[in-house]
């Protein structure tokens, strides 16, 4: 069987990894001098309680070549889709031990994503190997569903993006002083950008939110819809809901972040990841 393998960026939940034969390799998180291992031996919660009580913050990092060596060396042929490179160093490190391990049975992907925004991705791919697609022509499905993969989601503030470098100091300031919701999309390139700057109540992101994914929805073929969030399960399944009522019949996968993104994001972060068909190409 096609190995299917990915990061914990991705945040499949435990029992689809189960269910689809889905194997992770987790990423690290550095907390007050200790080094976590993501969903492992750390949990999102733990970070934000932590940040409340020293005013430390966390920052990550990527498996170094030496655990995809471990991660890869494997009997059968893998594909590896990994977090966006233009935001992580996990592809470049994935492929720096793919050639150290010299194995040419291991397909490395960037999905040019975050989250759950290429957690469908592995998802699919999982589901396509299953209905028995071979190898080349799964790769080839991949790539091409990575295209038209996209992500929108809503953070609560900047706070976490600037103690992470992410954002600058004129930013974060003006989100604070106007109490600014950013709003933000995974770009095609891999990169984030911010949509728009939600000044207001959170209710009023929530609904810009949807309101977002409405457009898209009436104006492209949309599929492999996801929600993520953390903290806030009420909202992610209004959204659901609503979603459902726009006339979508398909599965749509709620699931919880987990601590990579946590750590940028900071508490209450909610999202929609999609795909959409050919003519919604950007």
């Amino acid at each position: 069987m096609i190995n299917i393998l990915t990061d914990s960026i991705a945040d499949i939940p435990k029992d689809l990894l189960a269910k689809y034969c889905i194997k992770t390799i987790p990423m690290y998180v550095q907390l007050n001098g200790s080094v976590y291992s993501d969903g492992e031996t750390i949990t999102p919660d733990e970070i934000f309680k932590n940040v409340e009580k020293t005013g430390k913050y966390p920052t990550t990092s990527a498996p170094p070549p030496s655990d995809f060596i471990e991660f890869f060396e494997r009997n059968e042929q893998s594909i590896f889709i990994g977090v966006s490179g233009q935001l992580s160093a996990t592809i470049k490190n994935a492929l720096v031990g793919k050639q150290e391990l010299g194995k040419k049975d291991v397909e490395v992907i960037d999905s040019r994503s975050i989250s759950i925004g290429y957690g469908q991705i592995v998802l699919q791919a999982s589901k396509w190997r299953d209905e028995g697609f071979g190898y080349d022509e799964l790769v080839q499905k991949i790539r091409e569903l990575v295209t038209v993969s996209r992500g929108v989601f809503i953070l609560n503030s900047l706070e976490y993006l600037y103690h992470g470098g992410r954002c600058s100091a004129i930013d974060h300031f003006a989100s604070s002083l106007l109490k600014i919701r950013p709003f933000l999309n995974i770009k095609p390139d891999g990169t984030l950008g911010v949509l728009k700057k939600v000044r207001g109540s959170r209710n009023k992101a929530v609904k810009e939110l949807f309101n977002y994914f409405k457009d898209q929805y009436l104006r492209h073929e949309i599929d492999h819809i996801s929600i993520g969030h953390h903290d806030c399960i009420e909202e992610a399944k209004q959204l659901k809901d609503k979603i459902k009522a726009l006339g979508y019949q398909k599965e749509i996968l709620i699931t919880k972040i987990g601590c990579v993104l946590a750590s940028h994001s900071g508490p209450y972060p909610l999202g929609i990841a999609f795909s959409l068909d050919e003519k919604g190409r950007l």
